[in-house]
């Protein structure tokens, strides 16, 4: 740059050198070699003004003890892509410690770079990306969020596809649609809970609480995609497709006031969790719920952004867990034998349980499988039997004695190759002795079970044969 560049001019270069050739060459005046080239002592690199991002924002540079960068500096979390980890945030924590002495923030994640069906990185260039405000009038602003979300595992990147959206806005629908369901219960102040409704109420506030605890263990980790999902498991399929189908009752019968209070305040939790992904929808509906007054606790807050999360140091474990994981299992084993034999769901069943058993939850597989329990000695001629844990339930229907015994030697085959790892595994002393107890007892109690239900399918089949 010439010392008099108001009348000569600049040019720009990496270096002196070519700076003096470029000169010359836009210059023809400057051959006599009576110039002298000055570098611009107020140029800053093209990132600079980005590096000193967390420092300047509080007007740190000016004022460098001004009490807004007293406190926010440094910060917690800086979230950016992989791309610029050099040229930007490497650069910051330079600038940090050049200005600050310190570390700008404590933590930096990665999101994953959205990419577009062919894995091409978006940009104007390409024209490859979509028009945000078209899929948020499409799906809803929660519809989006939550669909690039469930896609977006840490560190990983989106490969976007609208149907990721049309996810998104199913579950939005599905939220609504079970806070209808709530808000329509008609409730009763003179019903007594039954003994039912409270082993539900307990189970679904055990599974409440260590989704809550796991949640929390997720954002620690930064593992926003797994919290989301967790939470979106624990809202669709145990809030939803179990907990309202049980506490649900007959057409234009009321609830106790017990059940009604629990559900309301699990919904409220419910939307607690949910808030940080999708904020529009659990802020309309938790305002829903604040107006009809279920609880004063949060009577004087005015947004759901304030509210807190309850926190659960440890889960309030009881025996339904383990029960309730069999019910459905069992149910499912219904529904399944219902689909194969095209038995209409309307249709009561008869369902057998051998050697008699008493379910905690029996009502609750008569009402979700319409069918009617029996404990039974020995089960029927023809019946289609299947086994949960190491009891053997069965329906009395018209079943291929051929097809079943297959079907059951099929399942034996599988447990005999699974017991024989787990033999080898506790045969191998090393492993044994070396292992965790806990780990070793696991192992053991996989090898009982088994060789339990190998015995049990054994003798399912010689009772067919018998017949």
């Amino acid at each position: 740059m010439s010392a008099d560049y108001k009348n000569i001019g600049l040019v720009v270069a990496e270096n002196e050198e070519k700076a003096r050739e470029l000169a010359i060459e836009k210059f023809p005046q400057l051959k006599d070699g009576k110039y002298k080239l000055i570098r611009d002592n107020d140029c800053l690199d093209t990132w600079f003004s980005s590096w000193l991002w967390p420092i300047s924002v509080f007007d740190g540079i000016n004022s460098q003890d001004n009490k807004d960068i007293k406190y926010y500096y440094p910060t917690n979390d800086l979230v950016t892509g992989p791309d610029i980890i050099f040229f930007w945030v490497a650069r910051m924590i330079m600038s940090g410690y050049e200005y600050k002495n310190e570390k700008c923030f404590n933590n930096v994640y990665f999101t994953g770079i959205v990419r577009d069906k062919l894995g091409r990185k978006m940009s104007k260039q390409l024209g490859n990306s979509p028009d945000p405000v078209e899929l948020m009038n499409k799906y809803g602003a929660d519809g989006v969020r939550m669909g690039m979300l469930l896609s977006a595992p840490a560190g990983n990147d989106i490969h976007f596809d609208e149907v990721l959206c049309e996810q998104g806005r199913n579950f939005c629908n599905k939220i609504w649609n079970a806070f209808r369901l709530v808000k329509g219960l008609q409730i009763s102040d003179n019903l007594i809970p039954t003994d039912t409704e409270e082993l539900i109420a307990g189970w679904f506030k055990e599974v409440l609480e260590k989704t809550v605890i796991e949640v929390d263990d997720l954002f620690a980790k930064y593992r926003i995609s797994e919290a989301l999902m967790t939470v979106y498991k624990l809202f669709w399929d145990d809030f939803c497709s179990w907990y309202l189908e049980m506490i649900k009752p007959e057409f234009g019968k009321p609830i106790s006031r017990f059940i009604f209070t629990r559900t309301a305040h699990y919904f409220n939790v419910l939307l607690k969790l949910l808030h940080p992904f999708m904020p529009f929808i659990t802020e309309e509906l938790w305002q829903e719920l604040k107006l009809m007054k279920i609880s004063d606790d949060e009577a004087g807050i005015a947004t759901i952004m304030q509210t807190r999360l309850p926190n659960f140091k440890e889960v309030t474990t009881n025996t339904t867990g383990n029960e309730f994981n069999s019910v459905k299992e069992i149910i499912a084993n219904i529904r399944t034998t219902r689909q194969q034999k095209n038995i209409s769901p309307k249709e009561t069943l008869r369902l057998q349980i051998t050697g008699g058993g008493k379910f905690l939850f029996g009502s609750i597989i008569e009402k979700l499988a319409n069918v009617v329990i029996e404990n039974v000695t020995g089960k029927s001629s023809g019946a289609a039997s299947f086994i949960v844990g190491t009891t053997e339930f069965s329906i009395p229907v018209e079943i291929n004695t051929e097809e079943e015994i297959v079907k059951i030697q099929t399942e034996i085959n599988y447990l005999e190759g699974f017991l024989k790892s787990v033999n080898t595994k506790l045969s191998n002393e090393r492993f044994v002795v070396n292992a965790r107890p806990e780990i070793v007892d696991n192992e053991r109690k996989k090898q009982a079970d088994a060789t339990r239900r190998i015995k049990v399918l054994q003798e399912s089949i010689q009772s067919m044969i018998k017949q």
